[in-house]
């Protein structure tokens, strides 16, 4: 009988070893199913907010003045958020354009006119936080006119103007008189201020103590580039 009694503690002992042994493994999948489940969790939650913002320019050269269509796209678009459009130019400092609810395509559309070399960046705003956009560059091609008024006792008068204004700036104008089958001979070249004119925009204003009756000169004026537009050039033919 003892041996009996021996063996079924031993087997009572393999059957509490046995449920010890499945609790202990139920335990450790449910460990590890769990911070499993919540990095999933995480993950996802982390890659909406890193939801890629992009920003398209209609066109990266105008004339200033021009109206520009920009973009804005996000590819995660969260519910209830809204473009910032932003603004730098030469000054360094960036300032709001204006602000747009996104759509439900995740989109936005900003129509802009610019008058000088502008970056432009886009900023996604929602509850749970913001992304902002790569920065898209606008270039402006300045507008320079030029005009020659027939000589006179005080000489010719060469006057124009530019816009954007670059007020303390200069004008080159070069004067080649037309010699044979409009093969040109330089006679001259000039150099005018440019000072405050009317809005956004410069003048400009000098003579030329020449001009010989029944002769054809070509006026070429220039400006050179800066950081607020690209360089610009205008040419004249006139007939004395």
């Amino acid at each position: 009988m003892s041996y009996s009694r021996s063996s079924g503690a031993s087997r009572g002992t393999r059957r509490s070893g046995r449920w010890f042994v499945l609790v202990f493994l139920c335990m450790v999948l449910m460990l590890a199913v769990v911070p499993a489940a919540s990095l999933g969790h995480a993950t996802a939650k982390c890659t909406f907010q890193q939801s890629k913002v992009t920003l398209s320019a209609s066109r990266g050269c105008v004339t200033s003045g021009t109206s520009v269509k920009l973009t804005a796209k996000a590819s995660h678009c969260p519910s209830g958020a809204t473009f910032t459009l932003l603004s730098k130019g030469s000054s360094g400092t960036w300032a709001t354009v204006g602000t747009s609810p996104a759509s439900k395509c995740g989109t936005a559309v900003f129509n802009v006119v610019v008058v000088r070399n502008t970056q432009f960046q886009a900023k996604l705003t929602w509850p749970q936080g913001s992304q902002t956009s790569n920065v898209a560059c606008v270039k402006v091609c300045a507008k320079l006119t030029l005009c020659v008024a027939p000589p006179t006792y005080g000489g010719v008068a060469i006057s124009g103007t530019l816009v954007p204004g670059w007020n303390g700036g200069n004008v080159c104008i070069t004067i080649a008189k037309v010699v044979h089958c409009w093969r040109t001979a330089k006679v001259a070249t000039l150099t005018a201020p440019l000072t405050q004119g009317p809005g956004d925009s410069s003048v400009f204003a000098t003579s030329w103590a020449g001009g010989m009756s029944n002769t054809t000169y070509v006026f070429t004026a220039k400006v050179a580039k800066t950081a607020d537009f690209n360089g610009a050039c205008v040419t004249k033919v006139v007939k004395f």
